[in-house]
């Protein structure tokens, strides 16, 4: 998992990261206000020590007993008890005292713990003297220890004596009983020496205020550790949920669940949709270029390229899921492929949800053509809805009817796409895909499962439905898709020189515009220089008419018509051409109403080739039909 894809999935589970660490701070931040703070104090103890030797023989070092666990001795537990007058059991008592020896510098180190800080040295202090002054009588135990062991050995020796007397020449008991003597005499040393010892030990280094300590984590280290801990527990509870997701995620999971290529990744769609939502005006239509709209445009590409040149195609747009958009998605692919200047025909075999009706309304003043199919508010694209309520939709699409009403409406246009249901609802997407010659599945990254779509590739497949490749939604764009769907935008002109008159104004004492002249000026942005109506009228005719192989009007019209607007209009020679502007195209593709397209008097300057391009662009491609 590389970096890039580690923060994606932190990002897709931050709430149970954010969670998790609220939780385990507020967990810590109450355990800090409930935990009761504990003071530690030490004292040490001296333990003295007699070395015994004489002569070559080594010194031997003779202490009291240093054992750690005489600290917590009963005896010393009750001097303390009374010694601190709070009633505190011995059992409790000794929980709160430990002892540490260092053979080394016979140090005995007494530590104790409280609930304050004066209680803790006090109960140190008060440890550390009765430990002292227990020492003689733990002397005295030694001493007594010493005297049994030596009457033991005295027993033995006795025994051994009698052996020798009655076999003096026995090697094994002589042997013995120089070893008898020899432990008796270093124990009656040793009780000599403890004997000696008038001060066992003494107190080295008293506790004091200063010494006592916070025992445990201060408050804002144990906060710390909670959030670090809480923040452990969100990332692997991300990672936990990723591991188990079994939704697409990009573009390789759903090409390798369906067994077909991704055909295009759309972007923005739900942003596409909402903005559709506010105005009902498809964005592929609107001319405006966006990451979806490139996204269509890119899945147009892939289509043709897999229709392999057919003059009539019939392409069904189906689904996984009913949250899929793919009736939006189809709607949008059939204005791109009309506004590229085919004959396109959107059929809405969803008899169950005829959502495509609604996304390609009727025209004002525009009624049905013959063959059932009726014109929409895109140029070049025609809507037919499929519809019986006295038959099952699945009975019906299996008709003949229905199987001519598809044929008649492909052959009518060059490019046929058929909105189908989800695979996996109902049969008739299977049923429309016998009628296509691509089949685009379309499913949505983060929200469609991936057996989900196994299963929907698999069902068309076994259909014998021609699967092209599949059109995954969902996917949130980056700045290369926002730089490619604005590539090619005119960069706005810096303000205007001093006297330099504004597009649209006229100068002071010049003849105003007539209607028809404004209207192009308007239009074509300064067309008196020729660049914007010639451009423009190439990008018309390039896709009214580039498909009939035909020369384009504007090629052969437009000097000649710029030539007759200079010779028609010499007053308007005093105006500066105004800067270059792209045309402006109503939001449908529809020309306005107020623009005519053929000029009336004959003292108004004549249509210029841009304006009469889309009309020959259509007489074209109707006289290739008939």
């Amino acid at each position: 998992m590389t970096v890039r894809e580690f923060l994606r999935v932190m990002w897709e589970g931050k709430y149970l990261l954010v969670g998790s660490i609220v939780l385990a701070l507020a967990a810590a931040f109450l355990y800090a206000e409930r935990k009761p703070e504990v003071f530690e104090a030490t004292a040490t103890v001296q333990i003295n020590a007699v070395d015994i030797g004489e002569g070559d023989t080594p010194a031997t070092t003779t202490t009291v007993d240093t054992d750690p666990r005489l600290v917590e001795a009963p005896g010393v537990l009750e001097a303390v008890g009374e010694a601190v007058g709070r009633g505190v059991s011995p059992r409790l008592l000794a929980t709160l005292i430990s002892g540490q020896y260092d053979a080394g510098t016979q140090i005995m180190t007494i530590t104790t713990t409280a609930g304050t800080p004066a209680g803790a040295v006090e109960l140190a202090n008060a440890v550390a003297s009765a430990y002292v002054e227990s020492l003689p009588g733990v002397i005295d135990d030694q001493i007594a220890e010493i005297d049994a062991r030596r009457d033991a050995l005295r027993t033995q020796l006795d025994a051994v004596d009698k052996q020798v007397k009655s076999k003096p020449k026995d090697p094994l008991a002589g042997a013995e009983r120089s070893t008898i003597i020899d432990q008796y005499q270093t124990l009656s040393a040793s009780r000599s020496t403890l004997e000696s010892i008038v001060t066992p030990a003494q107190v080295l280094i008293p506790a004091t205020g200063s010494s006592a300590v916070v025992v445990g984590l201060p408050r804002a280290s144990i906060v710390l550790l909670g959030a670090l801990a809480g923040l452990a527990v969100g990332i692997g509870l991300a990672l936990a949920r990723r591991a188990l997701d079994s939704r697409l995620r990009g573009r390789a999971d759903a090409a390798e669940a369906a067994g077909v290529p991704v055909l295009a990744e759309l972007y923005g769609v739900a942003r596409a949709a909402k903005s559709y939502r506010r105005t009902p005006v498809l964005p592929v239509s609107s001319r405006v270029a966006s990451p979806f709209t490139e996204s269509i445009r890119e899945l147009r590409t892939a289509l043709h390229v897999a229709m392999q040149d057919r003059e009539h195609a019939v392409v069904v747009v189906t689904a996984t899921d009913p949250h899929a958009p793919r009736s939006f998605i189809a709607a949008n692919l059939a204005a791109s492929w009309a506004m590229s200047g085919r004959a396109t025909a959107a059929v809405s075999g969803d008899l169950r949800r005829p959502d495509l009706e609604d996304l390609l309304p009727h025209p004002n003043g525009l009624g049905a053509d013959p063959d059932g199919l009726r014109p929409t508010q895109v140029p070049n694209l025609r809507f037919l809805a499929l519809h019986d309520p006295t038959m099952d939709p699945a009975d019906y699409l299996a008709t003949d009817r229905v199987r001519e009403t598809v044929e008649s409406a492909r052959d009518a246009g060059e490019v046929l796409v058929i909105d189908a249901p989800p695979v996996l609802a109902a049969a008739d997407a299977t049923i429309l895909g016998a009628f296509a010659d691509c089949v685009v599945l379309v499913a949505t990254a983060g929200r469609t499962v991936r057996s989900v779509l196994v299963e929907a590739a698999e069902r068309l497949r076994i259909n014998g439905v021609p699967l092209t490749g599949v059109a995954l939604a969902g996917v949130k764009g980056d700045s290369r898709m926002v730089y490619a769907s604005t590539y090619g935008e005119p960069v706005e002109s810096g303000p205007a020189a001093p006297g330099a008159v504004e597009p649209g104004q006229v100068e002071p004492g010049a003849a105003e515009p007539g209607p028809t002249e404004a209207g192009t000026t308007g239009r074509a942005g300064g067309a008196d220089d020729g660049a914007g109506a010639g451009d423009d009228a190439g990008a018309d005719v390039g896709a009214d008419a580039g498909d009939d192989g035909a020369p384009t009007a504007a090629e052969d019209d437009a000097p000649r018509g710029a030539g007759q607007r200079a010779e028609a209009a010499p007053a308007r020679a005093a105006v500066p051409p105004a800067p270059f502007r792209p045309p402006t195209f109503p939001p449908t593709g529809v020309r306005a109403a107020a623009e005519p397209l053929v000029a009336t008097d004959p003292e108004v300057e004549p249509p210029t080739p841009a304006q009469v391009a889309p009309t020959i662009g259509r007489l074209l491609r109707t006289a290739r039909r008939s």
